[in-house]
């Protein structure tokens, strides 16, 4: 019966000094008490810290070999634009609804509109702070050459680039390529006027 008292007099005793050490928390001047290392502090290395244990000394780790992101599609014409032009049909097309121009706005003005134009008048007035800096100015989209490019062509140079332009796959998502193709398209009806 002695040795249950003094138990429980140890318990009470534990618990009255936990709670005066977690007491001191936030709500006062005084530091927090780490009962438990690596709690308050995460041991994770940041992608651009520096990384004493890892190949290069680097934080940030290549994914390993032949391994995908959750979602990927791969692209079936990444070499062949003529296949890409005539395969690729844009499920989009003719949809010119509110909705699917404003994001396809959003990427173009972003991504596109740094060397094409916020209309797509291209580089070659010099309009765009990048594009009058380069040396062959982008073209216009409101061309007849463009015009004359189908849905699948166009979607295929947003993916991999044509001649000095690099491919935007990573910079526009997948899933709404289709929409920056109508708002090109919807820009060329616009200059049509």
């Amino acid at each position: 019966m002695r040795s249950i008292v003094n138990l429980s007099m140890v318990v009470a005793a534990g618990a009255l000094g936990l709670m005066a050490l977690t007491s001191c928390g936030p709500r006062g001047n005084k530091p927090n008490v780490e009962l438990i290392q690596d709690m308050m502090e995460s041991p994770a290395i940041d992608a651009q810290e520096y990384d004493a244990g890892s190949p290069h000394n680097r934080g940030m780790r290549v994914p390993p070999d032949n391994t995908v992101p959750q979602g990927f599609e791969p692209y079936a014409y990444a070499t062949d634009i003529e296949a890409a032009s005539s395969k690729l049909k844009n499920p989009l097309a003719g949809q010119m609804e509110k909705d699917i121009l404003v994001v396809g706005q959003r990427f173009y003005d972003t991504q596109c509109a740094v060397c094409h134009g916020f209309k797509g008048e291209g580089g070659v007035e010099g309009k765009m702070p990048v594009s009058e800096k380069m040396a062959l100015k982008p073209p216009t989209l409101l061309s007849d050459k463009i015009r004359g490019w189908t849905d699948g062509r166009l979607y295929h140079v947003i993916t991999m680039g044509q001649g000095v332009m690099g491919p935007y796959a990573a910079h526009v998502p997948q899933s709404v390529r289709w929409q920056v193709v109508n708002y090109i398209r919807f820009l060329e009806k616009q200059a049509g006027k």
